[in-house]
């Protein structure tokens, strides 16, 4: 499948000029390395798995983060999911469904940790029967996990710049 860009923005977080290109792929896009692994997960009801980040200026989110050295964008998003969400899915469930391309237009400052070109990838897994109770594995940045209707997902997430990509998994 070749990638479709959805949406094309930036972001506050990113402090130098960039563009990020949303994108529904089944493959990271080639020259962009992996930094970050996200999981749309839905239940049997349709509703989507949100996790609260406790730190000032975070909130709702999907469960994700960071790869560790050595591990691959798949086995971040479920060990994210795990502790982050306390669900725990093989890693052969999950699919890619497209991610956040970034590409930075001029120097990164020089404290900026990531390559000039990233890709965010976004794993989904759909569950065949309403999603149980979850709860973030202890010392994770995370403190709630709730399994929400899809126009809660957007209150609750307003400006995310996966949104494009929620709404294309939901069709």
């Amino acid at each position: 499948m070749a990638s479709t860009v959805l949406a094309s923005l930036t972001v506050p977080w990113i402090s130098t000029a960039h563009r990020m290109d949303v994108l529904r792929c089944a493959d990271p896009p080639e020259g962009y390395i992996v930094t970050t692994a996200f999981v749309l997960a839905l239940d049997g009801l349709g509703r989507t798995l949100l996790t609260r980040v406790d730190r000032p200026g975070r909130g709702w989110e999907v469960p994700g983060g960071h790869l560790d050295p050595g591990e691959t964008p798949v086995g971040a998003a479920a060990r994210e999911l795990a502790e982050e969400a306390g669900l725990r899915v093989a890693a052969e469930r999950l699919t890619l469904f497209g991610g956040q391309r970034i590409t930075l237009l001029d120097m990164p400052p020089a404290d900026y940790r990531y390559p000039r070109r990233t890709f965010q990838a976004f794993f989904t897994v759909r569950l065949p029967d309403p999603g149980v109770p979850t709860r973030p594995d202890p010392g994770s940045e995370c403190d709630a996990a709730e399994w929400v209707e899809p126009a809660e997902v957007a209150a609750r997430c307003p400006g995310a710049a996966w949104q494009a990509l929620h709404a294309a998994l939901l069709g």
